[in-house]
């Protein structure tokens, strides 16, 4: 299964929630791969401590434990990558106005506790409107680039190699419970 099948299958798990821009995105994402460091550093869409402002906000999202978080698999250049190429200039613009609220408040600065209490009060003002917020944006790709990365797929989801027989099993305390299989 390559990585746009595993966006179109998330997507349809997830009802749907991923936006147009994000879901055509994906090809642009697949093209570049590895180079996106690279891209990222020669073609910056964030300055450097907007970049690590992102960061820290993936990694509060999806943090690392037990498994790898979003930093592991690469979702701030992801992120950048995905804003630069993808979006129209309005979510651009709402995008960088958030970022830069949370520059101006000193956001790397924080503790920890500070920083997930300050983005849970961004939360709380996104869900007020229905308009695509710097939030809305940030999560939707925060979910994208760690569910579609390797290293998202492998912590999160039991590989099963289809075809093989149909067995009912039942699932174990904390045993994951989705699988992919081989599309042979």
């Amino acid at each position: 299964m390559n990585r746009r099948e595993a966006v179109t299958h998330v997507a349809w798990i997830l009802g749907g929630v991923f936006s147009a821009p994000t879901l055509q995105a994906m090809n642009r994402w697949e093209q570049i791969g590895s180079q996106a460091t690279a891209l990222r550093q020669s073609g910056s869409f964030l300055t450097e401590t907007q970049h690590e402002i992102m960061a820290r906000v993936a990694e509060l999202i999806i943090p690392r434990t037990d498994t790898p978080g979003a930093i592991d698999a690469g979702v701030p250049d992801f992120m950048e990558v995905m804003l630069r190429d993808c979006y129209r200039k309005p979510a651009q613009d709402t995008f960088l106005a958030g970022v830069g609220a949370l520059e101006q408040k000193g956001f790397l600065k924080l503790s920890a506790d500070q920083q997930t209490a300050l983005l849970k009060q961004v939360e709380a003002e996104a869900q007020k409107t229905s308009d695509s917020s710097f939030w809305l944006i940030t999560k939707e790709l925060t979910l994208l680039g760690y569910y579609t990365s390797e290293v998202g797929v492998k912590a999160s989801f039991d590989y099963q190699p289809i075809p093989g027989r149909f067995e009912a099993i039942k699932i174990k305390p904390g045993q994951k419970d989705f699988m992919y299989g081989n599309q042979a």
